[in-house]
């Protein structure tokens, strides 16, 4: 098997396939204070996050996180009544998605 990417030189189509992989398995998924603030003031239940996060698609570069040094990634996944965006946060050392905050954007 050969060596793993780092998920800083992923290119969006890597990111988007590790985050749908990832998100197969809903263990994986730890939404944060902050995200489950802003999708309650959204109404975003945690199986919309989940279909985001396994269907959507990552359209804008990732962007590496000044303090942390975790690479953010966004998903975007487009509804008939709402456009959802997930930012979850990625490193190479953690297996899993750390849900960041959730946007929404009514058709």
């Amino acid at each position: 098997m050969g060596a793993r990417i780092s998920v800083m030189q992923m290119t969006n189509t890597q990111l988007q396939a590790r985050i749908r992989q990832l998100a197969q398995d809903s263990g994986c998924v730890f939404i944060l204070d902050h995200a489950q603030l802003r999708m309650q003031q959204r109404g975003v239940n945690d199986m919309e996050v989940l279909v985001c996060l396994r269907q959507g698609m990552v359209q804008r570069p990732a962007k590496v996180d000044a303090t942390t040094g975790e690479v953010r990634v966004r998903m975007d996944h487009f509804g008939s009544a709402r456009n959802l965006s997930v930012v979850v946060s990625l490193d190479d050392l953690e297996p899993n998605l750390l849900v960041v905050t959730v946007i929404t954007q009514v058709r």
